[in-house]
This record gives C-alpha cells, sequence and structure tokens, in this order.
C-alpha cells in the first residue's frame, strides 16, 4: 500500500516569474512540489513550450486584459504593497520570486520600512537569495559552503570565515547570522 501526499492549494509557497535569466533548472525543483505559479504573460510561450502547468499571471494594473482570480494585479510604481497585500490574502510561509538582481535590491531596500514576516527566495542571473524577516538567520549548510552577505549592518556570525569575496563555512552545521536591522539578505553561492 502507497501512501500519498496531498498538496492543498497554498500549502506550497508560490512561484512568482517576473524575468527567468537562466534558471529554469532551479524552476523545475520548485515546481516538483506543485506551488501555485504566476507569471508575466509575455512568458507564456515559453511555459507552454516546456508543457508547464500556469496557475495565473502578474497583470500589470491598467492593462486590457481578463484577469482571473489566481492573477495577482499589481501597479508597477508600487509593487511591493501589491505582493504584500496578495501575500496577506493567503496564507503562504514564504514567496519564490524570478527576477532580476535589480529588482531584488529595489525589493530590498523597499522591505526595510515594509516588513514582512515571511522569507523571500530570489532567483537572480546572479543566484540565489535568502531574504529573512527579523533580524537573524540560522540555516544549515555543509561544510566550506560559501555565503555572501548582503547587509552592511551585521552584528554576529556564527561558523563563517571571512574570504575575500564573502563567507566560507567553517564546519558542516548551523550558520547564524545576526543584523541590526529587521531583513537579512544571503546570497548562496555554489560551491
Amino acid at each position: 500500500m502507497s501512501s500519498h501526499h496531498i498538496i492543498r492549494d497554498e500549502q506550497e509557497p508560490p512561484v512568482l516569474v517576473f524575468q527567468l535569466n537562466d534558471n529554469w533548472p532551479q524552476l523545475s525543483e520548485i515546481l516538483g512540489w506543485s506551488p501555485n505559479l504566476l507569471i508575466m504573460p509575455e512568458l507564456k510561450d515559453i511555459f507552454e513550450l516546456k508543457q508547464t502547468k500556469i496557475d495565473g499571471y502578474l497583470i500589470e494594473e491598467n492593462r486590457e486584459v481578463n484577469i482571473g482570480e489566481k492573477d495577482l494585479v499589481y501597479n508597477n510604481s508600487q509593487i511591493l504593497e501589491s505582493l504584500l497585500n496578495w501575500i496577506s490574502k493567503k496564507k503562504y510561509t514564504a514567496l519564490n520570486i524570478f527576477c532580476d538582481d535589480n529588482f531584488m535590491m529595489e525589493l530590498f531596500q523597499q522591505l526595510k520600512t515594509l516588513p514582512t514576516s515571511i522569507p523571500f527566495i530570489f532567483f537572480t542571473e546572479k543566484g540565489k537569495y535568502i531574504l529573512k524577516p527579523n533580524a537573524n538567520f540560522k540555516k544549515w549548510y555543509p561544510e566550506n559552503f560559501q555565503i555572501e552577505i548582503v547587509n552592511d549592518d551585521i552584528k554576529i556570525i556564527e561558523n563563517l570565515k571571512r574570504e575575500q569575496d564573502g563567507y566560507r563555512v567553517d564546519k558542516a552545521g548551523f550558520v547564524c547570522i545576526e543584523v541590526k536591522g529587521n531583513l537579512v539578505l544571503i546570497k548562496e553561492k555554489s560551491v
């Protein structure tokens, strides 16, 4: 007898694709968990070509299109407020965003004034970033894994060795980072 895991809507963190870059392998891995997938309408052909189920679209306000119930309508000048409003109506525990590095940094700067209670995981042309609310970050990593801490207000780091281009995990185990502000932004570097 086999056991089945039933996945309900909003159980897995949703995936928002503003820009794909070269992150299809990472996206495919996340989509294996069946999260809600919302994409920019101009990416529709790529996703249909790869036979990927699209749950909704990221639609800029005032576009002349039919809006579905799962679509996220956003105001381009207030995109963060639109995202936070959309998230607040759901029960999500995190948010995966595929975008470019500039977009991620804009959201990071804005989130410093509009706090969130859930982590954001960004996939950009420069790699994978984790934005965690609160002043500390704790995660298990293998020995020698490389991390870059984007914050400039670091208070405490544990189990990390400083290197020219960031930090390296000293020994397999938990890494702890504490900052003065309310958000920690780190970049995970592949070894």
